[in-house]
């Protein structure tokens, strides 16, 4: 390498605190570092003394190898790695930059059409003020509601809980910055349809690399109307509620802005900080926490499968869900996950993911699988594994933090209808369950559906066919 094409730093040494990567956490694999940048500035050659320390906007990082080396212990010393590597990762689209000469990675082959699906207006986009505000929104809703094509894709749908809530933050972030871009110059913008013909050029782009993008087109322009449809809503009458609001916002204005509109705290941020208003943080956070711990106790009953006690109608129906999951699953697809239950001695009610209301047909279709099950009298049975070892047999399982070390697994026949973490207790066969019915399917929340139904006939003393958790 020529030394004019290095930019070395001052004394030519690079500081350890500025050349090491990790551990991840407190402890852990950790060592030194070489980033690789690339000279992106007007003149052929940097300047003599120029470097990414003290000239970073014409230096661009594409590269960058991590000699683990080290294990850091608990008390701050290291040691040496029986085994060393080197962990390297290059910025596919930054490198695409480079080669294609142009001045950012929006402007690169596969992003520059989405860009365009945007913000069709490229000359708005220059180094004013306003220019500079259309590109960060921009620039927000390609990221977003790329990111948002291919989580759908992999079979996320959105919810108030863990990944599907992560998808929903993502994709009211995008219709946060489409409403900026649009609002003023669309009077439609509550009615129009935006997120899915983005999703639909993202898909444009990358189906060739990622076909199965192709074969989930139809599913992600389902999530993405469905939830741009509903946060418009909501959107909109949160907006009015903020509008009423003066001064300094306290916590539990945010909150009630988050739990009852679904605004994101970084959303109320944002509309704050335009207006040059401060948001109470430590105040959100406390109603937060206020609200994990009620949430917390009802996962906690939840775990406890959610049934009043353990009779022998508690019991049956306890077990009618594990035959409901697993036919919800084989009607549905395998995006259904439980997200609750309750059980009482006359009804079942079963908590699940899934967007849209089940149609008649596929209610009558799940009620005949649990049907099936229950007249072929199988067998259930149970054996103690670890939740790495239950994964790798296939089954399924809800509420992992809560797990022990130790956890049954309960199969029902041979295990190839159901399979599933629990705790009990279950009846001994399918056939003590009598017959199910489907009673109601309903909304339970935003990505959840809800199932009441109840079992009749069947043994009404099962004491010596239980196994009890």
């Amino acid at each position: 390498m020529p030394a004019e094409r290095i930019g070395f730093l001052e004394g030519g040494v690079v500081e350890s605190k500025k050349n090491w990567w990790g551990p991840a956490g407190q402890t852990g694999p950790c060592g030194p570092d070489t980033e690789m940048f690339y000279w992106i500035g007007k003149s052929e050659l940097p300047p003599p003394g120029s470097n990414p320390a003290n000239d970073d906007a014409n230096w661009l990082e594409i590269w960058n190898d991590v000699f683990l080396q080290y294990n850091k212990k608990e008390d701050g010393s290291f040691e040496t790695l029986a085994q060393q590597c080197v962990d390297t990762g290059m910025g596919l689209e930054r490198v695409a930059k480079v080669l294609q000469n142009v001045e950012s990675v929006y402007e690169t082959d596969r992003l520059a059409p989405i860009v365009r699906a945007v913000y069709d207006d490229a000359s708005m986009m220059d180094d004013t003020e306003l220019g500079r505000m259309i590109t960060k929104h921009v620039r927000i809703v390609v990221d977003h509601i790329k990111a948002s094509t291919f989580i759908i894709a992999d079979g996320v749908h959105t919810s108030n809980v863990d990944q599907g809530y992560v998808l929903r933050k993502l994709i009211r972030r995008a219709i946060r910055s489409l409403r900026w871009l649009n609002v003023e110059r669309d009077t439609n913008f509550d009615t129009t349809v935006y997120c899915s013909p983005i999703a639909r050029e993202v898909i444009a782009q990358y189906a060739a690399v990622y076909p199965h993008l192709h074969l989930q087109e139809k599913d992600i322009v389902a999530v993405l109307d469905k939830e741009e449809q509903q946060f418009k809503r909501t959107l909109a009458e949160g907006l009015k509620h903020f509008q009423k609001t003066s001064g300094p916002i306290d916590g539990q204005t945010a909150f009630h802005l988050y739990d009852t509109y679904g605004f994101p705290i970084e959303l109320t941020r944002e509309l704050a900080k335009e207006q040059n208003r401060t948001v109470d943080d430590a105040g959100f956070e406390k109603a937060f926490a206020e609200h994990q711990q009620l949430s917390r106790a009802g996962a906690e009953k939840k775990f406890a499968g959610g049934l009043a006690d353990h009779s022998a109608e508690t019991t049956k129906l306890h077990t009618a869900t594990h035959l409901l999951n697993a036919a919800l699953r084989n009607v549905l697809g395998e995006h259904v996950w439980q997200k609750g239950s309750n059980i009482t001695a006359e009804r079942l009610r079963f908590d699940f993911t899934h967007p849209d209301k089940m149609t008649p047909e596929q209610i009558k279709k799940v009620e005949d699988l649990v049907n099936e099950q229950i007249k072929l009298d199988l067998p259930i049975t149970f054996h103690l594994t670890t939740v790495d070892g239950a994964k790798e047999e296939g089954a399924i399982g809800v509420f992992d933090d809560r797990y022990a070390s130790e956890v049954k697994v309960y199969v029902v026949g041979d295990g190839s209808f159901s399979k599933e973490i629990c705790g009990g207790p279950h009846v001994a066969r399918t056939g003590m369950l009598g017959s199910f019915k489907i009673q109601k399917e309903e909304s339970s929340s935003a990505g959840v559906r809800r199932i009441k139904a109840i079992v009749s006939g069947g043994p009404t003393n099962i004491d010596n066919a239980v196994e009890k958790a």
